[in-house]
């Protein structure tokens, strides 16, 4: 598994797992720094690496477009910026540099196709997209009892 140290990101090429810290941009423009990981068709994200609690898990056959937001339109000149679009929200993430932002929205990409190939879980309109705890297959010791919904 290559793994970095300094950017605190792993990406394993067989599987297309990967999993790091990112920022998660909040509905009032706050960052979040959190542990996300791919599971699967599933992008999962836990408050720390020690993933003790599951916050959220996306169905990646349910997301919209995955892309890079170029350097020009980064309010914030920081670089490493991508977005996920689910419904009518675009969800902003930053990685701690462009070419770890790429790799992401490469991996999130290709997992997103190979789901809607696969036919994992067919989508309607009607489908939330969203999972439960109890549905991921969780770590023993993560609370299941209540649905992951707000992404």
């Amino acid at each position: 598994m290559n793994s970095s140290k300094a950017s605190e990101y792993m990406y394993h090429a067989e599987d297309s797992a990967m999993s790091g810290y990112l920022y998660k941009k909040t509905r009032d423009d706050r960052w979040q720094k959190r542990w996300f990981e791919t599971n699967g068709v599933y992008l999962t994200y836990y408050k720390s690496r020690k993933m003790e609690k599951l916050l959220a898990a996306l169905s990646l056959p349910q997301v919209g477009e995955i892309k890079l937001v170029p350097p020009e339109e980064d309010p914030e000149r920081q670089g490493g910026l991508f977005t996920l679009e689910l419904n009518t929200r675009i969800y902003t993430l930053r990685a701690k540099s462009d070419q770890e932002a790429q790799l992401w929205v490469m991996t999130l990409n290709k997992l997103r196709v190979d789901g809607l190939n696969q036919g994992s879980g067919s989508i309607s309109s009607a489908d939330k997209p969203s999972i439960t705890a109890m549905e991921m297959g969780v770590r023993s010791g993560e609370s299941t009892d209540a649905p992951v919904t707000d992404w």
